[in-house]
């Protein structure tokens, strides 16, 4: 019977080993515990050069960030500068770097597409634009540089470096875990019409029953994105995603970039790509708790790989890992520039587990405020919270002046009955009683410094028992129990 359990435990062993991450019921897991994603995404050109990146000591930096996470592209022109030839300095440059500061990636692939264009491509690629490789054509008949997602041969070379890369990942770092997901090529989309109209692209729209141009054009891109990801998951079958440039509002198909993984196309994404794990949205755009709602949906667990840096990120983090059991969040440039989820990546660092195992049970939630939002109810069991936003309160440093207020969030965890978490930023709770007879007190509330209680705020912090608070332009951790009377 021993032998037979540890050969059950050998076998278990090499299964984990190969295979560290994967995505299960909405989650991401590392070696089987679930894993949130701290991140920022490097500038487009940073991860192309190991002496740009050591030279700005971007590594300290990015740590400094508060990171768990890096999401860094992988260039097709550097891996397969001669076809057939590949070189993997890059990227084992990234893998190394990563692991000597503790930190994991995520990679991005640059391949047939970035941001719509053919532009990472390698030069043998290029060359041969316009007779190896096919273009994409407008209506007008101008061939914009991006490849045509009809074209045969660009997919097969995409396939190919794709799986060469892959492969080499799954033998530099199958059994670590380094790498978490792969992006399957950047902001898909054609840009100046709907749809192509070169001569492969015209004859499949005359045989296609779909006669919506973008939505044809989607299948088309959809299909291509599956083909690159189910050959590289064959070599090494890690979690994938696709990212978008949304659809920003009161502009048309082509004028952004159209038929991309954007979420009035997502049915016909997970229809068409089953080997995309998530389709997700880069930020740049107004309507941020909209776009979080629209990418959040059965099936597709909401993961933001791109955003714009701005003071609301501090904010935002909060609200998506409490609001949308989000597996992370992603500032853009991150190497170049402050970015101020430092300070909430930091608070929420020591409470990661609890947070993933609140979001399992169902049992996290999340508000974002700002001065046309300021003020939201949530219901958890028996107890009603009003949050408001901190420029509500007459002592707060931003009151009555609304231009000043930046967004606020509250995450909050029920710990178990009347007890809970507060983890945000520039926001004030009160509560009361679901059923609305008698009163909900404040029995006592602790803040943290890590892990550690380290005031006990029951007097002018929770003014003397009538609310919780967490003031503006302070990030921090409380502890509430309340009573009833």
């Amino acid at each position: 019977m021993k032998r037979i359990f540890l050969l059950i435990t050998f076998f278990v062993s090499l299964s984990l080993g190969a295979q560290p991450v994967r995505l299960e019921g909405g989650r991401l897991l590392l070696h089987g515990e679930p894993y949130i994603i701290l991140g920022g995404e490097l500038a487009n050109s940073s991860a192309s050069s190991a002496a740009y990146m050591d030279g700005r000591d971007s590594w300290k930096t990015l740590k400094d960030a508060g990171l768990n996470t890096v999401l860094a592209p992988v260039y097709w022109e550097l891996i397969e500068p001669v076809e057939g030839a590949f070189d993997f300095r890059t990227v084992d440059y990234l893998l190394s770097s990563a692991r000597e500061n503790g930190l994991h990636l995520i990679l991005l692939w640059f391949g047939t597409w970035k941001n719509s264009m053919s532009c990472y491509v390698p030069s043998w690629v290029k060359l041969g634009f316009g007779s190896r490789f096919t273009l994409a054509r407008n209506s007008d008949g101008s061939t914009p540089e991006i490849l045509s997602a009809w074209d045969p041969e660009a997919l097969k070379a995409d396939c190919k470096a794709f799986s060469a890369l892959m492969r080499h990942l799954k033998e530099a770092d199958g059994d670590t875990g380094t790498v978490l997901m792969v992006q399957v090529e950047n902001e898909i989309g054609f840009l100046g019409d709907a749809r192509e109209h070169g001569t492969a692209a015209e004859k499949a729209f005359a045989r296609s029953l779909e006669k919506d141009e973008e939505r044809f054009q989607a299948r088309a891109y959809a299909r291509y994105a599956e083909a690159v990801a189910r050959a590289g998951k064959k070599e090494y079958n890690l979690p994938m995603f696709v990212n978008a440039a949304l659809n920003s509002r009161g502009r048309k198909p082509g004028e952004y970039p159209s038929a991309g993984p954007l979420d009035h196309l997502m049915d016909i994404w997970k229809a068409e790509a089953p080997s995309i794990d998530l389709v997700c949205p880069d930020i740049y755009d107004p309507g941020f708790p909209d776009w979080m709602a629209r990418y959040h949906k059965p099936g597709n667990p909401l993961f933001v790989p791109e955003i714009r840096q701005e003071a609301a990120n501090a904010a935002r983090v909060f609200y998506v890992l409490g609001r949308h059991n989000a597996l992370g969040f992603s500032p853009f440039s991150i190497d170049n520039a402050w970015e101020p989820t430092a300070d909430a990546y930091r608070t929420l660092a020591p409470w990661l587990p609890l947070i993933a195992q609140k979001q399992a049970e169902g049992k996290a939630y999340g508000v974002l405020l700002d001065a046309a939002h300021p003020e939201e109810e949530i219901t958890i069991g028996d107890v009603v919270f009003t949050c408001r936003h901190d420029g509500t309160i007459s002592w707060s440093p931003v009151h009555g002046k609304p231009a000043d207020w930046g967004e606020a969030a509250f995450l909050i965890l029920e710990m178990g009955r009347d007890e809970y978490l507060f983890l945000g930023t520039g926001c004030v709770a009160t509560m009361k009683p679901a059923g609305g007879k008698g009163r909900v007190g404040i029995l006592s509330i602790d803040e943290y410094d890590g892990l550690q209680p380290l005031r006990r705020l029951n007097g002018d912090e929770d003014h003397q028992g009538r609310h919780l608070r967490i003031p503006f332009g302070e990030t921090g951790v409380q502890r509430l129990k309340v009573y009833r009377y």
